[in-house]
């Protein structure tokens, strides 16, 4: 079961990747040598069991697998959550949520979308977490706006409570839109509910606002670079500033064909022996898709930054094939 926390880490949460085998099973080894990545990067903490971990494209046992595996690689170094996946019936949501407690997870999140259907109001939405928190003890929780299988926004307002019940620490934000962004920021102030941005090219300005870090792709490209940004923004702004412009258009590199595409680039830019291959649409990468990452990553590490780009020790250098 998850432990009692006050709050989470600031920072970049990068969203865990899932390698798989050619047999398409969860490759272990993979998995590891990713986490350890993410761990020497110097993440905040590691955000499992999301979209970009192929979650609606693995079983029950396997995303709680998953999770249990995470907790037990990384042994404390750094925190772990996971999403809670299950149908939009309270108490399917409630085991959900304990059942992920279960593997040791630091917070289990709940995704907005799977709560409540697209066609019913806020108040239907906001009664069934008002119950799930009721039947789910004292475990740290937080919000993922996924946008599948459609996007549902958390309001200020829902946030606002869900900060005041001091059992929510994490929220995914993916409106990409800074005037919201700035409210939902103010809702969570004086409350353990923390904002963590999904858009690049906002990071230092919601960082101002009072927003603590960043989850999403770019975390995964570059944790330690966006991990810098965040720690750093203030003291450094125009190094800060220069950063967060070449991350956020490296991002875009690998939003065609994503995950295969963020396989790709880790393995190319930090030495991950994973493979590329993927449950969901894209499985095979052409060259054309591939040279541009490989040039990518070879034009980062050329450049004079203020942190090291990680490269684990002892890992085999990639061809230029996928």
């Amino acid at each position: 079961m998850s432990k009692s926390i006050t709050s989470l880490p600031d920072g970049v949460w990068p969203v865990l990747l899932t390698p798989f085998t050619e047999s398409r099973s969860i490759d272990w080894k993979a998995l590891d040598q990713l986490v350890d990545y993410y761990v020497a990067a110097g993440v905040g903490g590691i955000f499992s069991v999301c979209l970009s971990s192929e979650m609606y494209q693995l079983g029950e046992q396997e995303r709680l697998d998953l999770a249990r595996h995470i907790v037990k690689h990384v042994a404390g170094r750094v925190p772990v959550i996971a999403s809670a996946v299950a149908s939009t019936k309270v108490a399917d949501q409630t085991r959900a949520v304990i059942d992920m407690a279960a593997t040791g997870v630091t917070a289990v999140v709940l995704l907005p979308c799977l709560i409540a259907d697209e066609g019913e109001g806020d108040a239907v939405w906001q009664s069934r977490v008002e119950e799930i928190v009721r039947n789910t003890g004292d475990i740290p929780l937080g919000f993922y706006e996924c946008p599948r299988p459609y996007k549902r926004a958390v309001s200020a307002a829902s946030l606002r409570w869900a900060g005041g019940t001091g059992r929510f620490f994490f929220h995914k934000d993916t409106c990409h839109n800074l005037a919201q962004m700035r409210t939902k920021i103010a809702a969570c102030k004086g409350t353990p509910l923390k904002f963590y941005n999904t858009e690049m090219s906002t990071l230092i300005a919601t960082l101002q606002a009072g927003g603590q870090g960043f989850s999403s792709y770019a975390a995964n490209m570059y944790p330690e670079l966006v991990q810098w940004i965040c720690l750093n923004h203030a003291k450094q702004p125009a190094v800060a500033e220069s950063l967060q412009r070449l991350v956020a258009i490296a991002e875009y590199a690998i939003n065609s064909k994503y995950p295969a595409s963020a396989k790709v680039f880790v393995r190319e830019n930090a030495g991950v022996q994973m493979g590329v291959l993927c449950r969901g649409t894209y499985e095979v990468l052409s060259p054309h898709d591939v040279l541009p990452l490989i040039d990518l990553s070879a034009y980062v590490k050329s450049l004079s930054l203020p942190v090291k780009i990680v490269t684990l020790p002892g890992a085999a250098v990639p061809s230029k094939s996928a």
